[in-house]
């Protein structure tokens, strides 16, 4: 009788619903039937009341033909009052649960949907900080007095399936698509679309209310997420924390950012203090929403001021890049002291003030030169922008060289390899701009651009038509063979996967998770193998004593004589003899070229006369946005230093990479 009584009232809301009006006044803890078969519980939570009990979560559950999908785990004791709810909507067994992030109140009640018998779904990021940093962090909210008792007396259920962008279930009943936009609340969140009744449930990327925890957010990428979000043809958004809400609670939780980030950095542009920059926020608009003042929010106003002044680590560096901590000293370390001074290269004022910013206690020293470098490295700990040997020799105690570029095989002399100091540089930072030009090049070949770019130097008739313009190719359907699964190699890889090609990487690094774009990873044993496979072959890889001239008449033998051969990574990969004879006897199809050896190449090399060959002069790494990577590095690395944490892009001086 009382459950013929709820499906009833849940009935008549889904009528309104459907039509995106009249949004249901629900209390804490109630459930209400949104579509068909699509079920809202509201968890309690206030922005205002301290008396209100954190109930976890809302929970979204979908009744599929033969199973249910439910949308956040809670926290354990929640995750089976879920359940319980559940029961009384429907008989069907729960087959999946799916965690909108990482934190406790969406994942930490894993285990109790696992033993209902549901298979645990994350986004990668999500799992990934399930799998490294979750076995502790669940622990240690289940310690001491304030912890909970529901975590203690559980344990923590990793996910078990794991999707990148989008995975989609459907049936005659339901059609669910779980989707990643980006990194918002956290490095992982997947919303749930549910495109038939124009919902949209986001976890906690959008809370309607005060309610957003900033910690692992990073607020220029959640305003992107949110524009998106906004993209989709969405009447009711079943937030993280907060009642349902109409699809314009996306615009106010976007705005809410847009407008502390602005606020924010005129603050700090007119050089105040944050405390004085938050009593100035004025968003009136803000109060009708959440119920309190924008400028008592001080927790999320903190956040962004530190993410405006580099004192937080800078995710897209991380997620887009695949930067990494590497081993090096610590505060952890016995006998680690705080740095007092870092001989940096002659920054702008304003550059060094963002430096003095995250590390007001250290003296920086300016210098023009790597010999005003090695001369200021004494009784330094640490030179940005400079490598010598000098350097090294002039400080045995030096304990950070950072280098500004990639590569490193001319930087790593003896004294560096043998000093103590760690090498860190701009690894993977480069991927976009040089993938860019590695197509450009590729482009150039295949469309056949190189004898038309050749007469625009000294004729007119450039719109005349090139004689093998019916021979132009195209690339959707090629094979590419990527050398070197790097952050270069990497954004190659997309690329190539957005044309329409097939990917083949070759790399020795057996840690390496093969991309979803990429159909094959295999090491350098199987290289002359794919060799006779590719109709382009990129070289991506370090210049190291092991692939030093890696690239022969052997190599160049075993490709395809309408084959394309790439170079952006370092011409002493090649040898360059046996590639200009494959050249000139069409061995091959042609070459790109950014890197040769020697550079610059000489006026009298065939190279330049070869009507298959498009050159750049080593161009690869040069944009607006590498520029501003790299320095964000630098400062994230200072940031680190001072602080005793791990730095970023640690060379192996062994390896030579």
């Amino acid at each position: 009788m009382m459950r013929t009584a709820i499906a009833l009232f849940l009935t008549l809301v889904t009528v309104g619903l459907i039509n995106g009006q009249d949004l249901p006044k629900m209390k804490y803890n109630d459930v209400a039937e949104i579509a068909p078969g699509v079920f809202f519980r509201y968890s309690s939570i206030s922005a205002t009341d301290k008396s209100v009990p954190f109930g976890g979560s809302n929970n979204i559950w979908v009744v599929f033909e033969d199973y249910v999908m439910v949308y956040d785990a809670n926290f354990p004791k929640e995750a089976g009052d879920v359940i319980a709810a559940i029961r009384k909507t429907t008989d069907k067994p729960i087959r999946y649960v799916i965690d909108s992030h990482h934190h406790g109140d969406h994942a930490y009640g894993n285990a109790i949907f696992a033993k209902a018998g549901a298979t645990v779904i994350a986004q990668a990021n999500c799992a990934r900080l399930l799998r490294i940093n979750g076995p502790a962090e669940f622990a240690e909210a289940g310690k001491g007095k304030g912890g909970r008792k529901d975590i203690a007396d559980s344990y923590l259920k990793v996910p078990d399936l794991i999707f990148d962008q989008k995975l989609v279930f459907s049936d005659s009943k339901q059609h669910v698509e779980l989707l990643f936009l980006g990194h918002a609340h956290t490095a992982g969140d997947a919303f749930l679309y549910l495109p038939k009744h124009k919902i949209l449930c986001t976890g906690d990327a959008c809370t309607n209310g005060a309610f957003n925890y900033m910690g692992h957010s990073d607020s220029a990428s959640w305003i992107r997420v949110l524009d998106k979000a906004q993209q989709l043809d969405v009447k009711v958004v079943c937030p993280g924390h907060g009642p349902l809400a109409d699809k314009n609670v996306l615009v106010k939780q976007q705005r809410f950012f847009s407008e502390m980030r602005d606020q924010i950095k005129k603050g700090i542009a007119a050089k105040k203090d944050f405390e004085d920059i938050l009593k100035s926020i004025e968003m009136p608009w803000h109060k009708e929403w959440t119920g309190i003042e924008a400028n008592t929010r001080k927790n999320e106003g903190r956040h962004i001021f530190d993410e405006l002044t580099g004192r937080t680590m800078p995710w897209d560096l991380i997620e887009d890049f695949g930067i990494y901590e590497g081993p090096s000293p610590t505060k952890s370390d016995k006998g680690w002291t705080a740095p007092k001074k870092i001989v940096v290269p002659a920054l702008m004022p304003a550059r060094l003030a963002e430096l003095k910013i995250i590390a007001p206690d250290v003296f920086f020293i300016p210098v023009k030169t790597v010999e005003e470098a090695a001369k200021e490295a004494v009784g330094a700990d640490a030179v940005l922008g400079f490598y010598s040997a000098d350097i090294a020799k002039a400080n045995a105690k030096l304990r950070w060289i950072q280098v500004s570029h990639a590569g490193v095989e001319k930087d790593l002399v003896p004294d560096v390899v043998n000093s103590k100091a760690t090498v860190t540089n701009t690894a993977r930072l480069y991927g976009p701009n040089v993938a860019d030009q590695a197509m450009a090049l590729l482009l150039a070949l295949t469309r056949g651009l190189a004898p038309d770019l050749q007469r625009q130097a000294g004729k007119a008739d450039v719109w005349k038509k090139v004689k093998d313009a019916s021979n132009a190719q195209e690339l959707h359907g090629k094979n590419m063979l990527v050398v070197g699964l790097g952050g270069i190699g990497t954004q190659i890889a997309r690329r190539a996967d957005a044309f329409g090609m097939r990917v083949m990487a070759i790399d020795p690094n057996e840690a390496i998770v093969k991309p979803a774009y990429v159909f094959s990873l295999e090491p350098p044993a199987k290289l002359m193998d794919r060799l006779a496979q590719a109709d382009v072959v990129v070289l991506a890889c370090p210049l190291t004593k092991e692939t030093k001239g890696m690239f022969g008449k052997s190599q160049l033998s075993a490709m395809k004589k309408s084959a394309y051969f790439i170079n952006i990574a370092r011409g002493g990969l090649v040898d360059q003899a046996a590639l200009i004879d494959a050249l000139k006897s069409q061995a091959i199809g042609g070459a790109g070229l950014d890197v040769t050896d020697p550079e610059p190449l000489p006026d009298a090399s065939p190279l330049w006369t070869l009507p298959n060959v498009v050159i750049s002069p080593h161009l690869g790494g040069q944009s607006d946005g590498a520029r501003d990577r790299q320095w964000r590095l630098f400062r994230e690395n200072v940031r680190r230093f001072v602080a005793g944490e791990p730095l970023l892009c640690v060379v192996d001086k062994t390896r030579g990479y």
